[in-house]
């Protein structure tokens, strides 16, 4: 069965913890979508890039035993530190590639991402930024891209600061 937010919101702590984990991973993302907000109407240059804030409705992600996913900093170093990509637009994949590696084993994705924060060593980048930010990123979460001069590591031009991101407790 499929539940909508009016039936989660009439239920029980105990009836909502009771539903099926799919079910449960289901409402999440319905409370997620309904809480990615516009503080406008009006049409955007941004628009599918980022949302302008992000509703955490406690009482409802209480009730589908919800999970914040607090990675950390993410770059184009690889896992065992050495760094991925010889241009600035492959160390931006780089970086989206494993922090998705990052989501996956924290048992999330890019799809309950409601925050990030960027640092770019170079802000002319931003339009290339921003296209490959799209390949990965499928709904637009609140989002702050920061120029930098230097990273942890000289060559490194990209590190994911802070993401926050959701997922249902089994």
């Amino acid at each position: 069965m499929t539940y909508t937010l009016s039936q989660l919101d009439s239920m029980t702590l105990e009836e909502a913890h009771a539903l099926p984990v799919g079910e449960r991973d289901q409402l999440l993302d319905q409370i997620i979508a309904d809480g990615r907000k516009q503080s406008t109407d009006l049409d955007s240059y941004r628009v599918g890039l980022y949302g302008d804030y992000f509703e955490e409705d406690l009482v409802r992600m209480l009730k589908v035993k919800a999970v914040k996913v607090l990675p950390r900093g993410i770059t184009s170093s690889g896992f065992d530190g050495v760094m991925v990509g010889d241009t600035d637009e492959e160390q931006y994949r780089a970086a989206f590639r494993h922090l998705e590696t990052t989501l996956k084993a924290a048992g999330t994705s890019y799809a309950r991402v409601v925050n990030l924060v960027i640092f770019l060593t170079n802000m002319d980048n931003w339009p290339m930024l921003n296209e490959v930010y799209r390949e990965f990123i499928p709904n637009p979460p609140c989002r702050a891209v920061l120029g930098t001069t230097q990273l942890a590591q000289k060559p490194l031009v990209i590190e994911i600061v802070s993401c926050v991101a959701y997922r249902v407790a089994a």
